[in-house]
């Protein structure tokens, strides 16, 4: 039995695209690492579509489980078990943590893509580190009046990659 992943530089699949895509017969997936840019995953459809089944699955289980209606209490200690940081949210911001994670999960068990369902645990993650940190919290919801108006911003400009 192969390993889980393995890793080879990109530059190997391009000049050896046969014999680097024959080791997905020991690896599950490949891991082609790229020079400055995000390493890319290479895999089967088989392996793809299973992933998918798989997580298609774990949705409407835990959407099942959902719609039992356990106590609140027991979905939030589910979840705190899940993620460690929402210990960090009050009750409430983990009851709509965990209802906005079923809703985008399920949503996008249907299109097939998980970037929404990261999308969510990252902005909930973030939320969490606001709670940890009692001084930033302090400062973002603090009252302001008039006269904290210190005038427009100005855009925000975003660096090239050549830049980093």
């Amino acid at each position: 039995m192969g390993t889980v992943s393995d890793s080879v530089p990109f530059s190997e699949l391009i000049q050896h695209p046969r014999e680097t895509t024959l080791r997905l017969d020991q690896a599950e997936t490949l891991r082609l690492v790229r020079r400055n840019q995000p390493d890319l995953m290479l895999a089967t459809v088989e392996r793809a579509e299973r992933d998918a089944e798989v997580y298609d699955v774990t949705t409407r289980l835990l959407v099942g489980i959902i719609a039992q209606e356990p106590s609140r209490e027991v979905l939030r200690s589910s979840l705190r078990g899940v993620f460690a940081w929402t210990r960090f949210l009050p009750d409430d911001g983990v009851d709509e943590f965990l209802t906005e994670l079923v809703d985008v999960a399920r949503a996008s068990a249907e299109l097939r893509n998980l970037r929404p369902v990261s999308q969510v645990i990252i902005e909930w993650q973030h939320t969490a580190e606001i709670y940890a940190d009692p001084e930033l919290y302090g400062r973002l919801t603090m009252e302001h009046s008039a006269e904290d108006d210190f005038g427009p911003v100005e855009v925000p400009v975003v660096p090239e990659e050549d830049d980093e």
